[in-house]
């Protein structure tokens, strides 16, 4: 599966193995290593299950991953000849939050500085599956980028997996793999950008947001987040669009 993912040379691909009906056990990797979650290949793959499936209005998925289960559901848009895709991320956790004095050390290697940040928002560690360091700006998103060769490492010190530049007032962002490649649209981030915009009070529970992300590669997406009330479940969700179908040969 490795290999097949540096050879498609995708930002993730998602591998299923059906178990039931409109059941699977889901393993994603990237070119190095292989994830316990991710938001987007989830959600593309419960629009080609659905496809599968012959359901042709909407179906409701499980996907067993290594360390949770997701639940997506998918409707035909048949106008758009597309699928609105949502999954239940379940509730954020708050891993930890970074101390100011650390901030110049974790901000420099994106190209940002102290006067880029949002004052009023802390940077915390916070993940619904996969632990991003969220990084809350009011200037310099055009300038962010991953400037450091050894930069994961201080990341992963600090309890997150990967980082996740906000433009709060925007709302808008940027993330990268620690080669500097920079993805288009991350559901794995979208729902803990979610869940922090709710607990700093930015918006409401129980209200859709949308979060902007790949504007600078040219592939602008829209994320569409809610925290629910009362379960405090986070939900993403985004339109799927299928472009091609191929077959491998061993």
């Amino acid at each position: 599966m490795l290999q097949i993912t540096r050879e498609m040379k995708q930002y993730e691909t998602i591998f299923l193995r059906k178990t039931g009906d409109c059941e699977y056990r889901a393993r994603i990797f990237t070119k190095d290593e292989e994830l316990d979650f991710a938001g987007h290949p989830i959600l593309g793959a419960a629009a080609v299950v659905q496809t599968m499936s012959g359901r042709t209005h909407r179906a409701e998925i499980r996907f067993h991953l290594n360390s949770k289960d997701v639940d997506v559901s998918s409707v035909a848009i048949r106008a758009l000849r597309e699928y609105g895709c949502s999954m239940n991320q379940g509730s954020a956790q708050t891993i930890g939050r970074i101390a100011p004095s650390d901030y110049p050390k974790l901000i420099a290697p994106l190209g940002l500085c102290m006067d880029d940040l949002a004052a009023a928002y802390p940077l915390e560690v916070v993940t619904t599956g996969l632990p991003y360091l969220i990084v809350p700006i009011h200037s310099g998103l055009e300038r962010a980028g991953m400037v450091s060769n050894d930069y994961e490492s201080l990341v992963l010190s600090h309890g997150a997996k990967f980082v996740y530049v906000f433009d709060i007032a925007a709302m808008e962002g940027r993330t990268w793999d620690f080669s500097g490649l920079e993805d288009v649209a991350t559901g794995s981030a979208a729902g803990p950008v979610g869940a922090y915009l709710c607990e700093h009070g930015v918006c409401p529970e129980g209200e859709e947001m949308i979060i902007h992300q790949g504007r600078f590669l040219g592939r602008p997406s829209e994320l569409r987040v809610l925290k629910e009330k009362g379960t405090g479940n986070i939900f993403v969700s985004g339109n799927v669009s299928i472009v091609a179908k191929g077959t491998f040969y061993g």
